[in-house]
Parts: structure tokens; C-alpha cells; sequence
């Protein structure tokens, strides 16, 4: 294996690619789009979703995984774009939580947890975002 600073220049990483999937959603199958967050984006989720309590003097971090994998798939799906006013006016709703939130009460749970499985595999987890969360609980 050749240890070459070069293969870590700027221009020798790759610029990520929006990708298709078709997925269903509400009963009927869509073509969506999804483009991977970058590893600093992910950390503002993670802490954007992190709580730091203290018990007994030791401090424990929790993560809302709900709360996180939502902020995942609002950053991730490119279309439809979840922070569109003119979508989340339809759903007579502000905001892209709220619009995902409207969107998942219209939805079958396997559909949403497809979903978020698409979004993991997106941004390069080997393993489902369910299946991380399963994990973490643990």
C-alpha cells in the first residue's frame, strides 16, 4: 500500500452525487432524490439533537434518535425538498419537521422506515438508521 500525501489533496476527494430511488410512499410509488450531508453537517445534527444530563455527578449524553434521524432525512432528500413553502403549504403546515411530521401521518410505517433506511445507505452507513438506533438503545 502506498502512503501518498497526494490521494489527500483537496482535488483527489470526490464531489458527492445526488442519487435516485424509487420508494413508496403513501400507497404509490415515487421517484425521489438524495444527496449525502457532510461528516461536519452530521455532527451539528448529532449535537443539535443531544441533551447532557448529570446524574449523581456523572454526565450523561442522550441523543433524541427520533429527532435526529427527522433533521437526516429533512437534510438528505433533495426531492422532494422538504423545506419548499409551497410543499409545506399544501400540507397546511410551516416548516420542514412539521411538513415530515404531516407527511409520516399519511404514510405506512415500513414506507417511513424505508425511507430512512434509503437515507443511511445515502450517506454511506452500512447499516440502517433503525438498526442503529436499535443499537444505541442498547
Amino acid at each position: 500500500m502506498n502512503n501518498n500525501f497526494e490521494d489527500f489533496l483537496m482535488d483527489s476527494f470526490e464531489e458527492t452525487q445526488e442519487t435516485e430511488r424509487e420508494i413508496t410512499l403513501g400507497g404509490k410509488k415515487k421517484i425521489m432524490k438524495f444527496k449525502p450531508i457532510s461528516a461536519d453537517l452530521g455532527d451539528k445534527l448529532r449535537k443539535k439533537n443531544r441533551k447532557i444530563k448529570f446524574v449523581k455527578g456523572q454526565r450523561i449524553i442522550e441523543t433524541d434518535q427520533d429527532r435526529y434521524i427527522s433533521d437526516l432525512i429533512i437534510e438528505t432528500t433533495t426531492c422532494p425538498d422538504l423545506k419548499n413553502s409551497e410543499l409545506q403549504s399544501s400540507w397546511a403546515v410551516m416548516g420542514a419537521e412539521q411538513l415530515l411530521s404531516a407527511m409520516k401521518s399519511k404514510m405506512k410505517d415500513g414506507e417511513f422506515s424505508d425511507w430512512s433506511t434509503i437515507v443511511s445507505e445515502v450517506n454511506g452507513y452500512d447499516k440502517s438508521v433503525n438498526e442503529l438506533v436499535e443499537e444505541a438503545k442498547n
